[in-house]
């Protein structure tokens, strides 16, 4: 029977113990990419939070999103699974009330993560490897990710964001077909990657 597609990084269990937390993290006014629940996200060199855009699926700086809080067209504040592109506000302080944030795990360098695997089954020789990211854009019905590992090219490079541990031991999860399930931390995750990059050897 065929792996059912589970889509979006999503995180499971801190390593050695410990609860899952977050903390909120401003996405500025002029962000042109929705924030989906379980995106991979990132931090930008002005210090706003934003989707991992196409182009990075190679790399990351950041984390993982838990959901988002902005003002609607009611004017009114909400929680949500996801924030909406260009989401605008006014402001010009360092945390404003009006701003748009979304809700970012935090310590994910000590937090494991279920992801679906694309393209590929899983070998035994495929654990330990980094692995890529296919960053295809949520569901705006849902609020859900779309994210992904990519099994083209996995490999040691250290700067591949993801690392591969173990597979997912599930009944409906069968390794040896495509859309597998893995448990895998990241492996370039510092908002200063430099201090956690790692081969996978």
């Amino acid at each position: 029977m065929a792996n059912v597609r589970r889509l979006g990084i999503i995180p499971t269990r801190v390593s050695g113990g410990g609860s899952i937390t977050y903390r909120k993290g401003r996405v500025l006014t002029n962000n042109t990419l929705a924030v989906f629940l379980n995106d991979v996200v990132e931090v930008t060199a002005a210090g706003d939070w934003v989707a991992s855009p196409a182009g990075n699926e190679q790399t990351m700086k950041g984390s993982v999103s838990g959901g988002a809080t902005f003002i609607d067209a009611q004017n009114k504040r909400v929680e949500a699974k996801f924030l909406p592109a260009a989401t605008l506000y006014t402001a010009t302080d360092f945390e404003p009330e009006l701003g748009s944030y979304i809700y970012v795990v935090d310590n994910v360098t000590m937090v494991e993560f279920e992801a679906n695997v694309a393209n590929s089954a899983i070998a035994l020789t495929d654990l330990n490897l980094n692995y890529p990211v296919v960053l295809t854009a949520g569901s705006t019905v849902t609020g859900l990710s779309k994210h992904e590992l990519n099994a083209t090219g996995r490999n040691t490079t250290s700067t591949f964001p993801f690392r591969v541990r173990e597979p997912v031991r599930r009944a409906d999860n069968d390794l040896s077909l495509v859309d597998c399930k893995v448990i895998c931390m990241i492996n370039a995750g510092q908002t200063e990657p430099v201090t956690s990059i790692y081969l996978g050897t």
